[in-house]
């Protein structure tokens, strides 16, 4: 008799398209996928003969693209596990979507939105920017999808859009704002024909003909009209993050409910018009404080918008290129850019001569050209010219996708006066619906009739403004991290600003900071009076076949130079040089020991100017010297007056390399830090403790470097800035990056933060400022509703204005530079 079958045994099976484990019954002879978008995407590749077996499957544009829209999970950071897992899926496997919000009045729409998101099925963590109107979540692709996502917040009233995605203005937002506006009017209209009332003798007919069309209208724009302040309302209560439509709506229904109450009893104290001009102040006012925050945020947009859609890729049935989706272009593809296109990928030119603009990029408005074998950046623009690319990094892998996740999570991120400012305004609101019940029943003990109280608590209730106080920061920061963009800066960390206040110190690594970081020709010394030119022809003649790295920068310098190499005969390669015969004489170039078989006196040196000697190398003819050629780190552009600058400031500057002390105090002495302010000779930990003992006597710092090197002195430090090199930009530790490869931009964005910091106490000051006033002078009754509601309108305007004003100011300097 045989067993009875049991539950068959799951095992664990590798994803057929991304090879992630899956606990699965199936057979294992039949393919198993981690997710219906896997399963999908390997129906289609299959289907269009992409690939001939799995492991081309991670090859193909299409994966790509899947992976990049986050359809499917990226597994290529992912390390194969020794044990089968006890799930699907680890924290390696969660996506990131970034996205835009619109809609969003006050800061406590974002804390709605993130609590909601952090709640629902498959999103781990939830982040948005009130300021900015981004939000960005990581999700688990097997539970949640970005379309689901999106759900969510449109049932939250908001509306949610792909960042590539242009906006576009709402027409239901404007027909209700103007039919808001029109029928407001006329429950004003109406509403002084009753209150009339109180100085003539009306028939109780007349006032019911007066006051029923008023209600009917007020109807309207209460729950049409408010229909959006109300949702958002709603939302908030069950997410437990009241705001500003709290205020607004619970005022406004008090008002409306009050009124119908007294019309019902025949009374002239009657508030309609009350009610539906906080609906329609709050509706214009909103409208206005985002055109505001869209001109604040016009320079992120700008930024976001470098990445192009379409590309002409170069094939050999379309030598000429043939446009398609950016999303198609992979590494190692030929591509065509020409006069106003902007450049998709990072690459080197193949063909043609262009004059490019990186402003874009590096914050520079000095064109470059570029031409054959040229490396180009992706999101600069070409101004004339026509050029082939092969590309060489596309995607989230070039300087501008680098530079554009950086911003993203910069737009995400929060300060922590930020967060201590939101744990207030989280008691804000139930605090002042508490202080306006209060209010009213106060008066009425005291005496006053019940529709004066009840004017009083409203007015408490919309006078009040956390809207000024949630945005009063981050408003200003964002207009930071925009302005700082513009010029080449790339600012990764909101607190960066922050950072900046009582900073009094400076550290600079040297090499690939204050210097080059590069081989170069610094000069040449003749003796016995050997022409110049033609030891360099000679030279360079000689080094044609080297590969020694020193033959490569000497040939970059003839050929930048247009230095014409001459004809020898008898050229003989030597471990430690190259000898040569020209004109009947020997001739020998290499070092000393090489060139010249006595030790003789080598030709004088003048100062380098603190550059680093690396190297010296001779020519010589019958062991007598005739040139010498220094090469070296030479100082970049600029850094004396940097330190200067600095100084008159009132920073301290220090200078630390790993190189030897004597050739780390010649470059202090360049740039004028003194001797006792320089530290050679410190490995990447000893830097480290060095920043660690400036800060045990008391002194707040920052650390300059080129972000990887410098990583743990720069992770000591209070503020860490990092040089760009051509490197990822997103390496190390930096709270910002330079993107002009040169420290001089440090002046830059000290001048900024401090402009930043301005803002944020301006706009503070004045919030706190405004409520502790207004709500006590709201109280004792010197304010209707209406007057109470237009104050606080205008002073979360004013926060906006006033930030705009940065902008503005912002804008001016970046076109007189």
């Amino acid at each position: 008799m045989p067993l009875p079958e049991g539950p068959a045994m799951k095992t664990v099976l590798p994803c057929k398209l991304c090879g992630l484990p899956v606990k699965t019954q199936a057979d294992p002879a039949k393919d198993v996928f981690c997710c219906n978008g896997c399963k999908m995407v390997h129906a289609m590749l299959m289907e269009s003969q992409q690939c001939k077996d799995a492991t081309d499957f991670k090859d193909t544009a299409l994966y790509k693209q899947c992976v990049a829209a986050g359809v499917i999970p990226d597994t290529s950071r992912q390390e194969p596990a020794p044990e089968a897992p006890s799930g699907p899926f680890d924290s390696d496997t969660l996506l990131t979507f970034h996205f835009q919000v619109k809609n969003m009045w006050c800061p406590a729409c974002a804390w709605v939105l993130e609590n909601a998101l952090t709640r629902s099925n498959g999103v781990t963590t939830a982040s948005c920017n009130f300021s900015s109107d981004r939000g960005t979540v990581r999700y688990d692709p097997v539970k949640t999808s970005p379309d689901k996502i999106f759900t969510i917040i449109e049932k939250l009233g908001y509306k949610p859009a792909f960042l590539d995605q242009r906006s576009r203005t709402d027409t239901r937002e404007f027909v209700r704002l103007f039919a808001t506006l029109f029928l407001t009017m006329n429950v004003m209209m109406l509403s002084w024909a009753v209150y009339s009332g109180f100085f003539t003798d009306l028939s109780a007919r007349s006032v019911q003909l007066l006051a029923w069309p008023a209600a009917l209208m007020a109807s309207v724009v209460v729950f049409w009209g408010g229909y959006p302040i109300h949702r958002r309302t709603l939302s908030g209560i069950r997410s437990g993050w009241t705001g500003m439509e709290t205020l607004i709506s619970t005022g406004s229904l008090s008002t409306y409910g009050y009124s119908l109450f007294q019309l019902s009893r025949g009374s002239l104290h009657l508030y309609f018009d009350a009610s539906s001009m906080l609906i329609l102040l709050i509706l214009t006012g909103k409208m206005l404080e985002q055109n505001a925050k869209n001109r604040i945020s016009q320079g992120l947009g700008a930024f976001f918008s470098l990445v192009p859609q379409k590309v002409r890729i170069c094939t050999d049935a379309f030598p000429n290129g043939r446009y398609v989706s950016i999303k198609q272009l992979s590494k190692g593809d030929l591509f065509m850019a020409e006069e106003g296109e902007i450049l998709a990928a990072d690459g080197v030119v193949t063909q043609g001569e262009a004059l490019i603009d990186e402003s874009s990029v590096t914050g520079e408005a000095k064109p470059v050209r570029a031409g054959l074998d040229d490396k180009v950046k992706s999101g600069t623009r070409i101004i004339s010219g026509k050029i082939q690319v092969k590309a060489k990094e596309v995607g989230e892998d070039s300087i501008l996708g680098r530079m554009l996740k950086i911003m993203e999570n910069s737009l995400s991120s929060k300060t922590a006066r930020t967060r201590r400012f939101e744990t207030l305004l989280k008691y804000f609101v139930p605090t002042v619906m508490g202080l306006s019940v209060a209010t009213c029943f106060f008066w009425m003990l005291f005496g006053l009739p019940p529709h004066e109280a009840f004017n009083r608590g409203i007015s408490v209730l919309v006078i009040s403004c956390p809207c000024a106080l949630g945005i009063a920061i981050p408003l200003a920061l964002t207009a930071g991290v925009s302005a700082a963009g513009k010029r080449g800066i790339l600012v990764r960390d909101f607190e960066a600003f922050e950072r900046v206040e009582g900073l009094d110190t400076l550290v600079f690594d040297k090499t690939g900071t204050l210097t080059t970081g590069r081989l170069e020709v610094l000069g040449m010394e003749t003796e016995n009076g050997f022409p110049e030119k033609k030891a360099w022809q000679m030279i360079l003649a000689m080094e044609q076949a080297s590969d020694h790295y020193i033959a490569h920068t000497i040939r970059a310098y003839g050929m930048a130079k247009g230095i014409e190499p001459l004809e020898l005969e008898n050229l003989t390669h030597h471990p430690n040089g190259i000898s040569c015969r020209f004109q009947n004489e020997t001739y020998r170039f290499g070092s000393m020991d090489f060139v010249q078989k006595e030790n003789s006196a080598a030709p004088s040196s003048p100062a380098e100017q603190g550059a680093q000697i690396i190297s010296t190398v001779f020519l010589s003819t019958d062991d007598k010297i005739l040139a010498a050629v220094r090469l070296g780190d030479s100082m970049k552009a600029g850094v004396t007056s940097l330190v200067a600058d600095l100084h008159n400031m009132g920073f301290t500057s220090f200078l630390v390399s790993g190189d030897a002390e004597k050739t780390t105090l010649a470059a202090g002495a360049f740039v004028n830090i003194p001797a006792q302010r320089t530290r050679g000779g410190l490995l990447p930990h000893e830097k480290a403790g060095f920043i660690q003992e400036l800060k045990q006597s008391g002194k707040k710092t920052a650390m300059v470097g080129d972000g990887v090197n410098d990583a743990p002195a720069m992770a000591r430090s209070d503020l860490a800035v990092a040089v760009h090199s051509g490197l990822n930009p997103s390496e190390g530790v930096a709270a910002i990056t330079l993107m002009q490869e040169t420290p001089v931009q440090l002046l830059e964005f000290l001048s900024l933060a401090k402009r930043v910091n301005q803002k944020v106490r301006q706009n503070l000051w004045f919030a706190l400022a405004y409520n502790v006033i207004t709500i006590p002078v709201a109280a004792a009754g010197l304010l209707n509703p209406i007057i109470a509601a237009t104050a606080m309108l205008l002073s979360s305007l004013s926060v906006t204005f006033n930030t705009l004003l940065l902008v503005k100011r912002e804008s001016r300097n970046k076109i007189s530079d």
